[in-house]
């Protein structure tokens, strides 16, 4: 199997990639829940879009592709297709909250980065992120799930900000 981009190619070996300290694996997948946010923020397409586009960039991921859809009312979905895979949003604006998914395939790409700078941006009170390891044969792996900002250590939110 051959990697799903350029930036992979190099490192690719065996029929896997190293992807972490502990896995061999094809991917590193990251959902990420945030609270707290402004509700105009969160029905911003424009904002939203630039968010995702930039948190991409961030990591060093390839963006191949954006689709967004705004509602009626309140509330948007998007998604920013990746060399490397993707990374989507789904808002509630009425609630303060969005749910985010970053994928990652490859050894180039960390999604963490991509959490960190979507965290930031939004400045958001709360936040919960899993990081899991996918492609292995025996299943997906569960690296990081307890916890407020697990996958997220060196992040330092301000609940006061």
């Amino acid at each position: 199997m051959a990697p799903s981009s350029l930036k992979g190619l190099e490192l690719f070996t065996k029929g896997g990639f190293f992807m972490h300290r502990e896995h061999q694996t094809f991917g590193r997948h990251i959902l990420l829940d945030v609270w707290g946010v402004d509700y105009d923020k969160l029905n911003d397409l424009g904002l939203m879009r630039q968010t995702m586009l930039r948190a991409a960039e961030a990591c060093g991921a390839t963006v191949v592709k954006t689709a967004f859809q705004r509602f009626p009312v309140q509330g948007l979905s998007g998604v920013v297709v990746l060399a490397e895979s993707h990374i989507s949003v789904h808002t509630h604006p009425e609630h303060r909250y969005a749910s985010f998914d970053i994928f990652t395939c490859g050894t180039t790409i960390d999604p963490g980065v991509a959490c960190r700078y979507i965290v930031d941006t939004l400045r958001v009170q709360r936040y919960n992120a899993r990081e899991f390891v996918r492609g292995e044969e025996d299943g997906i792996k569960d690296v990081r799930s307890e916890g407020r900002g697990a996958a997220l250590p060196e992040l330092a939110l301000a609940a006061a900000r």
